[in-house]
């Protein structure tokens, strides 16, 4: 792949610090904070006691150029969210044991291996070097090299095709469950660490094999439809054999190879069907819809 650079003006950096911030964090979050490596970041999540989803994240230690002194953790999340996120971090901080800091850091994914302190490898991306910068505004502000004005977005293009989620609208808030987008597979909830908010749930669905949907990778041609047109839909409905067996979640048309790449929400006991022949496909506004499992995601889960 050649390099690529993308400002991420969405997303945002919070700074979790203290001597408990391990602790507090791994109270709550579904991901095992104790693992973190440096130059690495993991994703995660805060759940309801239902153990649904209400805020995604990418967490990460040691990002400023003195990294060994750091004692921090940081929070990479979808802005929109920021006042309900520092809300809800605040209000299971009742002993006031960590300190919960926004930060002027601004977010950059790029494909270019950076010697940087403020580097850091996506896991996420199996195949793929992807690396996430945070870069103070000040200085991303004179940084002429970023360009968000290319007619196809590289790095959602690039996570459609891995299936990688972020922000509520992929990830529906309170609605969504962590194996339902893959947040086991990727990395993002251990069930080993002990409880966090939520845990229960998903262990019980985990082991017993009671996710009743996925999201996958889908790809389809169809010249007839636009941004405009998709925009308008009210449905967009998922039919394999004339039966409704999930729906779009997002979409992006890449005009290299003519194709509309997205993820798409399938009943599960439908993918099996899918899994087992590869050149089936579904139907999606009259036209023939393929589902692109990652090696990551197979193979499927079965119910116990």
């Amino acid at each position: 792949m050649e390099n690529k650079k993308i400002h991420l003006k969405h997303r945002k950096v919070l700074k979790v610090s203290g001597e408990n911030r391990i602790d507090f964090l791994n109270n709550i979050l579904t991901s095992d904070i104790s693992k973190l490596k440096p130059k690495e970041l993991l994703p995660s999540a805060l759940l309801s006691p239902q153990g649904r989803i209400l805020f995604d994240m990418l967490v990460s230690s040691n990002i400023v150029e003195n990294s060994l002194n750091d004692k921090s953790v940081y929070i990479e999340y979808n802005k929109v969210h920021q006042d309900e996120l520092i809300k809800k971090l605040n209000m299971y901080n009742l002993r006031k044991e960590v300190s919960i800091e926004k930060t002027s850091y601004e977010v950059l994914v790029t494909t270019k291996n950076e010697n940087s302190a403020y580097t850091l490898i996506d896991k996420r991306f199996f195949n793929e070097d992807i690396r996430r910068v945070y870069v103070k505004n000040q200085i991303i502000n004179k940084n002429n090299s970023v360009n968000n004005n290319e007619i196809i977005n590289w790095y959602d293009l690039l996570r459609y095709k891995n299936c990688i989620l972020e922000g509520s609208n992929e990830i529906k808030t309170n609605v969504s469950l962590p194996l339902e987008i893959n947040l086991d597979l990727l990395g993002g909830i251990s069930f080993e660490k002990g409880c966090f908010i939520g845990q229960e749930v998903n262990a019980r669905i985990k082991w017993k094999g009671l996710v009743k949907r996925k999201y996958v990778p889908v790809t389809f041609k169809n010249k007839k439809l636009s941004y405009s047109k998709l925009i308008e839909l009210n449905e967009k409905k998922i039919l394999f054999n004339s039966k409704e067996i999930g729906e779009i979640v997002s979409l992006l048309y890449n005009t290299d190879d003519d194709l509309w790449y997205g993820i798409a929400k399938i009943t599960l006991s439908y993918l099996y069907s899918f899994e087992a022949d590869e050149t089936l496909e579904g139907d999606f506004l009259g036209e023939k819809i393929r589902i692109n499992f990652p090696k990551y995601m197979l193979p499927l889960p079965k119910k116990i």
